[in-house]
């Protein structure tokens, strides 16, 4: 077993391994993802032949150009991108679209928030306010973030740590951060992923049971400065439960309406679209996981098979719907 499988298999705690994201050009994705947030591409490939077709539910004669994006000396919150070869492909995510049920944004720690700004508007990239304060108390502690549309129809979070006293939370991950450090250009992988659901309950029962995660921060979102931030009517509330593995990295923030209703992106994440059609997680068993999702009442998408999957090698790999929204969820273990 190579050293980051044997890291994951230490993880009884199973944070996200990788997200996946169908590119609409692998190029400018990679633009963004390699070239400004500074991600080291870890291999590139093409994706293709009968076991790939029967992965993603796809047609004879399918294809897809393959990008594996990592930061890190652990198998966490990396980034997978592939451009499917259909031509027909819609986008998960429209623009207009700011809370959803589905997989939603990715969540990156920013060493300078003003510059980034700045830096993403010359893009062309489109921020959905000025970067905001928020302040969570003295055991939290305060961030500085700022959201915009990322490729892809995939948000992007970016999100300053402000609170250097190491006796908070954020205080803490600043000085985990010191240790691991960042990319060339200042950024992380992803640190924290949303994923908005229907059923919280079931949810929770998915990544609690199966992934062995455990609660980091429950919370309901309420009042008019929280909601102008989420793009919110001032009267809505959101529970909000962030649940994590054995790192810093890679936790989930699960959200459900409970006065209002949104939007179902699930229907379209899948392949070969445009947007967030996955969470990834290693695994140290794939029959030990597969009895999981069962008794989680995960619904599966693929059964287990063996095959090569992009930046990890040969795999025992399955996917599920999660019970709590039909979200993709992938479990796979590194043979």
């Amino acid at each position: 077993m190579n050293s980051s499988a044997s890291n994951a298999a230490a993880m009884v705690s199973v944070p996200v391994s990788a997200v996946v994201i169908g590119a609409r050009d692998l190029d400018a994705s990679l633009g963004f993802y390699s070239g400004t947030v500074g991600l080291p591409v870890v291999e590139t490939s093409i994706w293709e032949g009968p076991d790939f077709e029967r992965y993603w539910h796809l047609p004879a004669g399918s294809s897809a150009r393959c990008a594996f994006l990592a930061h890190g000396a652990d198998p966490v919150g990396r980034i997978q991108l592939m451009q499917f070869s259909a031509r027909e492909r819609q986008l998960v995510r429209p623009p207009e679209i700011r809370r959803a049920t589905g997989l939603f944004n990715l969540n990156i720690y920013a060493s300078d928030i003003a510059q980034d700004f700045a830096q993403l508007k010359a893009q062309g990239f489109k921020f959905w306010s000025e970067p905001a304060r928020n302040n969570f108390g003295p055991i939290v502690g305060e961030t500085l973030e700022a959201a915009f549309d990322g490729p892809d129809g995939v948000v992007i979070n970016l999100i300053q740590l402000l609170t250097e006293d190491p006796k908070t939370v954020i205080g803490h991950i600043l000085a985990f951060i010191a240790t691991y450090g960042r990319t060339p250009t200042g950024y992380t992988s992803v640190v924290t992923t949303a994923h908005g659901v229907l059923d919280m309950e079931k949810a929770i029962a998915f990544y609690y049971g199966p992934l062995r995660m455990s609660l980091f921060i429950e919370s309901v979102l309420k009042g008019p400065v929280t909601n102008r931030a989420l793009c919110l009517p001032e009267h809505c509330e959101t529970r909000s439960v962030i649940v994590q593995g054995a790192h810093e990295y890679g936790k989930i923030a699960l959200a459900t309406p409970m006065n209002y209703t949104v939007p179902n992106l699930v229907p379209e994440a899948v392949a070969p679209n445009i947007g967030y059609l996955a969470q990834s997680f290693q695994i140290a068993s794939i029959d030990e996981s597969a009895r999981a999702c069962a008794a989680a009442g995960a619904e599966v998408y693929t059964a287990p098979m063996t095959l090569a999957l992009p930046g990890r090698g040969k795999c025992a790999s399955m996917l599920v719907r999660n019970p709590g929204s039909g979200a993709l969820q992938e479990v796979f273990q590194v043979l």
